[in-house]
């Protein structure tokens, strides 16, 4: 053990390492700590090449959580580390290995006593981000822009490597700052690594880290359009009339002009039960069914909607419930009142409103046929399904 391991047995902090220039982040963090023996789970053999005395490698056990539990777990009965570092690849949310360190049941509560979640590490360069997220352009390290928007909303703590005065770095700045407001943004300069980056003493927090998203916070709180010093504009667009299914159709396949992030569920008028999830990032546009609404079967059983939680019960409007717009968008001098025109313009009509359910069920729908599970599982907001 080293000089700063204690006598006494404690859980092994693990932190997750995400982001385009995670891996050389990891060797840099490890060449200048001689004080500790670092650990890393590398996804990829790239990931396992090291001469550094001071950074101990293995491949990750697979994908099953039972098997990376047992091996970190072994990890950590062995002593031979201070300080693990799981390796996050382009493809993978840190959510997935981040809820190894859930308490879910007997498992996940031993599992406590050996090892715990210290925080979740992004890093990427200032130009990569820009040209993936904002500007739509392929960069290396990047396979998914949606994935790469992802990882840094979860994250606790992002490493922007660039020289902090250059005006793209400052730029970058403020679009992780609307992607992660409440995450620590660390400058990494070529001459200087920040300080503390691995804490042995810090812990996630995985409810701040859940809610703590850009696009999660604007559908909190009270409608307002924000603009910084740098451009970076977000705004929530709602509305309680359904989408024409072919008109948005026909508006998300060339996505919006200056947004670099968007995300929200919607309302097709052709799905009464099913809610669609949007995901736009960069260039990218995804969209899938995100669970069911409450108001489509909360009137077989739930006519005083007891059941329904009290965060929805605030949005709950008859004749519909639930059901509704909103969607939090992101851009560079983005033109709110633009984009709320165009998603205006997809609602049904006064006319077709009018003309009933029946009559919607006919309208020409090209999105995929969607299935989406039913609400028979306990969960007080249905984060879980987005909405």
């Amino acid at each position: 053990m080293t000089a700063e391991t204690s006598t006494t047995s404690r859980p092994l902090p693990v932190s997750i390492l995400a982001g385009p220039s995670g891996r050389s982040l990891v060797q840099d963090i490890a060449a200048g700590d001689d004080q500790r023996q670092l650990g890393l789970l590398a996804t990829s053999d790239s990931g396992s090449q090291t001469s550094l005395e001071q950074l101990r490698v293995e491949p990750l056990a697979g994908h099953d959580p039972g098997q990376i539990r047992a091996q970190i777990a072994a990890i950590a009965a062995k002593e031979s580390v201070d300080h693990l570092i799981i390796d996050c690849s382009a493809n993978t949310h840190p959510i997935a290995f981040a809820s190894l360190f859930l308490p879910d049941g007997d498992q996940g509560n031993a599992f406590s006593q050996t090892a715990r979640l210290s925080s979740i590490l992004f890093a990427i360069n200032s130009k990569v981000l820009l040209d993936s997220i904002v500007n739509g352009k392929p960069a290396p390290g990047v396979t998914s822009t949606c994935i790469l928007a992802d990882q840094i909303e979860c994250a606790d703590s992002v490493v922007l490597s660039g020289e902090p005065s250059d005006r793209n770095h400052v730029q970058a700045r403020a679009v992780v700052s609307a992607l992660n407001p409440g995450a620590r943004i660390l400058d990494r300069s070529p001459q200087d690594l920040p300080p503390g980056l691995l804490d042995n003493d810090r812990s996630f927090d995985f409810e701040t880290a859940f809610a703590g998203a850009g696009w999660r916070r604007l559908m909190a709180e009270e409608p307002v359009t924000r603009r910084d010093d740098h451009g970076v504009t977000a705004f929530m667009y709602r509305a309680r009339r359904p989408f024409h299914p072919e008109k948005f159709w026909n508006v998300i396949q060339d996505p919006f002009p200056g947004v670099f992030r968007a995300k929200g569920f919607f309302w097709l008028a052709t799905r009464m039960e099913t809610v669609g999830g949007l995901n736009i990032a960069g260039s990218e546009c995804f969209y899938s069914p995100a669970g069911q609404w409450w108001a489509a079967h909360a009137h077989d059983h739930d006519s005083d909607h007891t059941e329904i939680p009290d965060r929805l019960k605030k949005e709950w409007a008859e004749p519909f419930g639930d059901r509704r717009q909103a969607i939090a968008f992101m851009g560079i001098d983005l033109d709110p009142a633009s984009v709320t025109t165009q998603l205006d313009d997809c609602l049904l009509t006064e006319s077709e409103m009018k003309s009933g359910e029946q009559s919607w069920a006919a309208l020409p729908d090209p999105f995929p046929s969607w299935s989406a599970p039913k609400h028979e599982h306990e969960c007080d907001d249905h984060d879980c399904c987005h909405h």
